[in-house]
């Protein structure tokens, strides 16, 4: 991850509490601007750590969706 290493840790740190997220929700807990937040979900989804579950362009959803998997199986 590069020089994001840091704020991909705090941004896993926050999906194991709040596992379904947008944008502005990672935006606002890691106080970073919304690029940032966009190139790091940009990177959390290229690792398959994210999940993009809307299909739109605006107001995206994204999901942990390995870490719900445990609870609904």
């Amino acid at each position: 991850m590069g020089k994001r290493a840091m704020l991909a840790r705090q941004a896993l740190m926050l999906l194991y509490r709040k596992p379904v997220l947008d944008a502005a929700d990672l935006e606002k807990a890691l106080e970073v601007s919304t690029p940032t937040a966009n190139r790091l979900i940009t990177a959390l989804i290229d690792k398959n750590i994210l999940l993009e579950i809307t299909g739109q362009q605006r107001g995206r959803i994204y999901v942990f969706d390995r870490y719900l998997k445990l609870f609904i199986s």
